[in-house]
């Protein structure tokens, strides 16, 4: 390693840490009496804004928990996780794993899922535009080959199972004049995010919906897509699910598979 690069690291690892800059590292900046001062305001800055970025992201966990609790957190987040890219827009991807692994945080065990849906929401929002699926892509597919088609989710579209109300607690805490309390024992969230215009929309459905999408996203035929969801939620009805959700940009294209995949599908049959 050249004495520039360990130069950087050091740099980088006393920024991450919240224990004084090793002596070497003070030694190489101008010294002018202010060494040390000038390295923590720097520090502090970095923590600071990159922590912001995060509340900015995640503004639903933070009124959860408080601004004091936030700001601890978001502190041990950068210091674990700094940015890896010049932009923070979608800074603090790893912010929802990161929480659900905090033992002090058992008692909010709602909590990770919740700032699962605030990613997926910044996600789309900053996401790709991308078309819906027409009634004349649709139509150019014969019927009797409708079933064995890839029908593709929206690409914006995000997945999120929890086993607690999330919806209605990412909901109520919209406003900061909300006091609604919500019932954990309301059970099992399924939702699945998107943004098919202009507007991110986080929407509810059903078991066996949220498992066909599911199965859709990862490329399988709609037929197999139905076996498996209905597997799993015996009044899952695709076609009531398709009339309502076909064009209004939940899905974005329609294809044939190629035969090869499609034998495959076959044999799993």
């Amino acid at each position: 390693m050249s004495q520039l690069a360990e130069l950087q690291k050091t740099f980088c690892d006393a920024l991450l840490s919240p224990e004084p800059p090793p002596e070497r590292l003070l030694s190489e900046l101008v010294d002018d009496g202010l060494a040390l001062q000038r390295f923590n305001v720097y520090r502090n800055n970095f923590i600071v804004l990159n922590g912001d970025a995060l509340a900015d992201m995640y503004p639903v966990i933070k009124r959860l928990i408080g601004d004091e609790a936030f700001r601890v957190l978001a502190t041990a987040y950068v210091r674990q996780h700094p940015p890896q890219e010049r932009a923070l827009l979608l800074y603090g991807d790893q912010f929802p794993h990161f929480l659900a692994t905090l033992p002090e945080l058992s008692g909010l065990p709602y909590l990770a899922d919740v700032a699962r849906i605030e990613f997926a929401w910044t996600d789309a929002y900053h996401a790709e535009e991308h078309h819906r699926l027409t009634e004349e892509q649709v139509a150019a597919i014969p019927s009797e080959a409708l079933g064995q088609c890839q029908l593709l989710p929206h690409p914006t579209l995000h997945c999120i199972r929890s086993d607690y109300p999330i919806h209605a607690i990412w909901q109520a805490n919209q406003r900061c004049d909300s006091n609604e309390t919500i019932s954990l024992d309301q059970g099992e969230s399924h939702l699945i995010i998107l943004r098919p215009q202009h507007d991110v929309e986080v929407r509810e459905v059903i078991r066996g919906a949220f498992h066909f999408i599911k199965q859709l996203q990862a490329g399988i035929s709609i037929d197999l897509a139905y076996e498996f969801a209905s597997q799993l939620d015996s009044t899952f009805d695709p076609t009531l699910f398709l009339s309502q959700h076909l064009f209004d940009g939940t899905f974005y294209q329609i294809k044939q598979q190629p035969r090869r995949l499609l034998k495959q599908e076959l044999k799993r049959q």
